[in-house]
């Protein structure tokens, strides 16, 4: 077919279609799930409408015959095969060839529009994933990354504490890399349905001098998979960098106590370990500017000395 004629169906036609809305066609498909177009609307007849003469001519799509694939209060779907006025009419031959096939469009229908659902959902899971400060990995039945999200490929970069090597964790020391992959192991195991493990934590040395990640190994159940374009995943692992502080940002402090810019921008230098005096001087402001908008910051959060502001902030606001 012309694509210029699916354009302007799809543009203005479809509203005009007198097979679609035939009157003739909920009866039929209660009986059938094919119809012919000279069943729904007669050939003379359909001849004298504006749709013929402006557009099926045009194109020459003049005969029609079609399965219905989906009917319902929301939406019609169906196939249809056209044919040019030259032909005779569709008749029973077309439409015993056509029912059989509609059951089979059908279920090709749905398998596609639950693929589709899962790919949009496995893609937001994905996003959901990479806003998180820590470092979340699927492995694989073989003990292999199948996925990383945006953390855990910035901290295994830096190969301080944990790398990937062939596609496996390797944590900088030895003894520490035989004891995560025995956890990971055992959390694969659980997973296939072979054991009982729940999978452990594995505290990770760095070679900086900073202090140790932690990870976390659960086993993953096989019949939900989080990411359906994931062949296998058995075991996920969580790890976190303690030196790496999660600060909420200044426009989310703003919106849940209430502070101003300058306020906000001097809590979250104080969450993150620096000093009054320190702080002021990032800021560029004086001493007693900063004493002023602590005490300030204090009886909007309701709290009373530094520790008890930053804890605050680092444990009662909603992250990731």
């Amino acid at each position: 077919m012309d694509p210029e004629a699916f354009r302007l169906y799809n543009q203005h036609w479809s509203a005009l279609d007198p097979w679609v809305y035939s009157p003739r066609l909920s009866q039929i498909l209660r009986e059938r799930s094919v119809a012919v177009g000279d069943e729904l609307v007669a050939h003379v007849d359909f001849r004298r409408t504006a749709y013929y003469e402006d557009f099926a001519r045009r194109f020459d799509i003049v005969r029609m015959v079609g399965g219905a694939v989906e009917t319902g209060p929301a939406a019609l779907s169906v196939i249809s095969i056209n044919g040019s006025e030259q032909r005779e009419a569709f008749g029973e031959r077309e439409v015993a060839l056509l029912e059989p096939l509609v059951p089979h469009i059908r279920r090709a229908l749905q398998l596609h529009r639950r693929l589709m659902a899962a790919d949009s959902s496995s893609k937001d899971f994905a996003s959901v994933l990479n806003a998180s400060h820590r470092g979340v990995l699927l492995i694989d039945e073989g003990g292999r990354i199948s996925f990383m999200n945006r953390a855990a490929t910035e901290l295994t970069s830096t190969r301080d504490g944990l790398a990937v090597e062939r596609g496996e964790l390797r944590a900088s020391r030895a003894a520490e890399t035989t004891q995560l992959r025995s956890v990971i192991a055992s959390a694969i195991t659980t997973s296939n349905g072979h054991g009982i493990g729940p999978g452990g934590t594995v505290v990770l040395g760095r070679p900086s001098g900073r202090r140790p990640l932690v990870v976390l190994v659960c086993p993953i159940s096989r019949q939900r998979p989080m990411f359906p374009e994931v062949k296998s995943a058995s075991a996920v692992v969580f790890v976190t960098d303690p030196d790496q502080v999660d600060v909420p940002d200044e426009s989310t402090l703003r919106v849940l106590f209430g502070l101003t810019g300058a306020e906000a921008k001097l809590t979250r230098l104080l969450a993150q370990g620096l000093t009054l005096l320190e702080a002021g001087s990032r800021l560029g402001v004086r001493r007693e500017t900063v004493r002023s908008r602590v005490k300030t910051i204090f009886e909007k959060t309701n709290t009373h000395r530094q520790a008890d502001l930053v804890r605050l902030v680092l444990n009662g606001t909603p992250r990731m």
